[in-house]
């Protein structure tokens, strides 16, 4: 019999699910959470952004810092494509449903490795994780 894994992810939070038959029930299997990724970016940093001046005239402002929460989204990707690579490797499935906001999904197809992304078998760009699984079940019915 053919197993499925249905991931539902946001940049802070994802949910993993087992589906063993086609309109069968989601058992959900793990939970993933970053929650550094809730946190202001100011809030990640140590120290505050240092000051310049303008290039041209005497003002000075505050520089831009790189956006530590888009590096922290996709550090929390590669997370979720190594437990899914893990799960792939030890056979635990064959086909994989991919439920997640639209940068997170961008994020996971970076991070995935070429032979789990030939496991996909559909995808919706939809954030879904505080949903229940009759709701997430719903989405999936020509999938699964």
């Amino acid at each position: 019999m053919s197993k499925a894994w249905v991931l539902v992810a946001n940049h802070t939070h994802a949910r993993l699910f087992e589906a063993e038959k086609r309109a069968g029930t989601l058992n959900e299997i793990e939970t993933l959470v970053y929650p550094e990724g809730r946190m202001k970016g100011q809030e990640l940093l140590s120290d505050a952004p240092g000051r310049t001046f303008d290039s041209r005239g005497e003002g000075r402002h505050a520089m831009e810092g790189t956006n530590v929460r888009k590096r922290g989204a996709k550090r929390f990707a590669k997370d979720i494509a190594h437990t899914l690579e893990k799960g792939r490797q030890q056979g635990r499935f064959d086909r994989l449903y991919i439920v997640a906001d639209p940068s997170m999904a961008g994020n996971l197809r970076l991070s995935m490795s070429s032979p789990c992304l030939a496991s996909i078998a559909g995808e919706a760009r939809k954030n879904l994780t505080k949903s229940d699984t009759e709701e997430i079940r719903a989405q999936l019915p020509m999938w699964l």
